[in-house]
């Protein structure tokens, strides 16, 4: 089980949008960190405290999310969700972040939640076939 091992099949379509869903959030965090000003008619989506920091870990994390939903790697998806998680925590316990920074990361909570459960579902279901995998061997080599 390498690094790319895919997650199973039946899980990998939701699995690799809900990753790729978080990698896009955690990019606007980023772009919103960095001071990106969002005109939405009667209102402006901004950060009321850039934090040119914050938006770095939220770069790096995101991009973790994408390579984990692009090439479906089991480990790395759960390297960049114990990422996101960590970034989440960070987020949500620092004073600076308020208004539409908290809310933000209010919304990477269920997110990752999300992908939690996805692969523990695949994971149940990668040992499964590898077991059954195991057994039809051993039944043809005897």
């Amino acid at each position: 089980m390498g690094p790319t091992t895919p997650v199973s099949d039946s899980s990998t379509g939701l699995l690799r949008t809900v990753l790729v869903l978080d990698a896009a959030v955690f990019f606007g965090a980023a772009l919103l960190n960095f001071g990106l000003k969002v005109p939405l008619g009667f209102t402006t989506l901004r950060f009321a405290d850039s934090i040119w920091q914050a938006g770095t870990g939220e770069a790096v994390i995101g991009a973790a999310l994408l390579a984990a939903g692009l090439t479906r790697g089991r480990r790395l998806s759960w390297v960049a969700l114990v990422m996101s998680v960590l970034g989440i925590a960070i987020g949500l316990t620092s004073e600076r972040v308020q208004g539409a920074a908290r809310d933000l990361h209010a919304l990477m909570v269920p997110l990752a939640v999300l992908v939690l459960a996805l692969l523990l579902v695949a994971g149940r279901r990668n040992r499964r076939q590898s077991a059954a995998d195991r057994a039809a061997s051993t039944a043809e080599a005897k």
